[in-house]
């Protein structure tokens, strides 16, 4: 073998050498991520492809079976968006820390749409996650992931994922076994409600109807919801609702009350009310604040609502506004001390009468925090029935809850809250990544500085120097 040949088999070989060891390095270090977790580190400034510790305590103590399964393959999903990748991480990071309890599967539902029928779900897309234990499954869509914001009326962007919560309150929802008992008044109703009940069954609530007039309200009922009543009801019917928040004395029952948006007169059903110290006005509420104001030519829908008490808003971080929102409001009017105001719209909020001339201003009626949902508590220190009153259905209709707001997370929280379902209750922040989101001490910025600028260099250069002097015969 002359002397030519011999160094090229030579740098050929150091060549192959340097390719292996860097494949090698590679296939080592996925090994070691995937079996040790501590090999990873995320040094993102809000930790977003961490877990928070209430995600690592449901995976390490899961009783159940759980199978997570993204409609869409694996690459696909992840080279979607960075917040898809770390919704993937995350779930990963659950299925590791669960010894097997929950499993995690990428389907395509693209090339096999019969899977749509075997989740028993309507308008499936490649971006849903579907949360299965046994015959219980949640569909999780993009909305419930994702907060969203606009550029402009055509263009939104993923601000932030709440996938941590999202994925975390669907796990519990599949597993538990509580139930609380529903009861829809029909009669008077003027109904819309539909996919507010959708939304309790998913959760575990078992929601039936029930004619105030004609029926009993069964004792194993928990909570009765007074939906948009068009018509009034006899002293009977609502005698009934006092005998229901009075349980024979035992009370822990809730009314759910959600008045006429019309202004019916409801002459019995508002002395009802008012017995428990609050009343509707006659009018609808209008937001004069143009930053309280999710449209800014708008004063009577999608107005921002400012929380007024504490209460239910474990779910709501304070790194990231998510807000309440209402449309269509009748102030509460609140008589009683008793009362806590829990949502209000701005101080330049009023309200519009129904019987409004054409010599009514608005700027006139500025009266300041317009109360759009209050509750009182009614019995004793030691046992009470809620009632909640609402300002408006909006709250609780598809509109308000599907989109980026907090109308889903603030009602289902209390409505947990107040049905003895606090172990239900998750609270984790919100994530944000941004294009630079590194965040890391001295120590770990030293670290990965010498890495990327001194040692990967000093590498590459060793293998280079190494293949010239072998070529040149040094």
């Amino acid at each position: 073998m002359n002397r030519k040949r011999k160094k090229s088999i030579i740098s050929l070989v150091i060549t192959v050498l340097a390719v292996a060891a860097i494949v090698l390095v590679n296939v080592i270090s996925g090994v070691l991520v995937a079996k040790y977790p501590a090999f990873t580190a995320d040094i993102t400034s809000m930790q977003a492809f961490q877990l928070s510790e209430q995600s690592k305590t449901i995976a390490e103590n899961m009783g159940k079976k759980v199978k997570i399964t993204f409609m869409s393959e694996k690459r696909d999903y992840e080279n979607r968006d960075p917040y898809c990748k770390q919704t993937s991480v995350i779930v990963a990071e659950m299925a590791k820390l669960s010894n097997g309890m929950i499993s995690v599967e990428y389907v395509d539902i693209v090339t096999e749409p019969t899977l749509a029928k075997s989740y028993n779900a309507e308008n499936l897309t490649a971006n849903d996650i579907a949360v299965t234990c046994g015959e219980k499954t949640k569909i999780l869509k993009v909305t419930d992931l994702f907060t969203f914001e606009a550029y402009s009326s055509e263009y939104q962007y993923i601000s932030s994922s709440q996938s941590e919560q999202a994925i975390d309150n669907a796990i519990v929802t599949v597993t538990s076994d509580s139930v609380t008992n529903v009861a829809v008044i029909s009669d008077n109703s003027s109904g819309g409600y539909e996919y507010f009940i959708s939304t309790l069954e998913e959760n575990n609530y078992k929601v039936s109807e029930l004619s105030l007039e004609n029926d009993e309200i069964d004792k194993n009922i928990d909570m009765v919801i007074m939906y948009e009543p068009e018509k009034d009801f006899t002293d009977q019917a609502l005698l009934k609702l006092e005998n229901f928040m009075a349980n024979d004395d035992n009370y822990g029952k809730t009314l759910l009350y959600v008045p006429d948006i019309e202004g019916n007169e409801h002459k019995k059903l508002d002395s009802f009310i008012s017995m428990f110290g609050m009343s509707m006005t006659s009018g609808i509420a209008f937001e004069y604040d143009a930053n309280s104001r999710y449209y800014e030519n708008n004063y009577y829908e999608y107005l921002i609502c400012d929380f007024a008490s504490d209460l239910y808003r474990e779910n709501f971080s304070e790194g990231r506004y998510t807000p309440v929102m209402t449309g269509l409001a009748r102030p509460i009017n609140i008589k009683s001390d008793d009362v806590e105001p829990l949502l209000v719209l701005s101080e330049k909020s009023g309200t519009v009468p129904y019987d409004a001339d054409s010599d009514w201003s608005m700027e006139d009626s500025i009266t300041g925090n317009v109360c759009v949902m209050a509750q009182v508590y009614v019995g004793n220190e030691e046992k009470s029935s809620t009632l909640v009153t609402l300002g408006s259905g909006t709250m609780v209709s598809e509109t308000y809850f599907v989109n980026s707001l907090g109308n889903r997370n603030y009602i289902m929280t209390m409505l947990a809250s107040l049905n003895g379902r606090s172990s239900e209750i998750i609270s984790v922040s919100d994530k944000v990544i941004t294009n630079f989101d590194i965040e890391a001490d001295a120590h770990t910025r030293f670290w990965i500085g010498f890495v990327i600028y001194a040692l990967i260099p000093l590498i590459i250069l060793g293998c280079g120097l190494t293949v010239y002097l072998v070529r040149r015969g040094k």
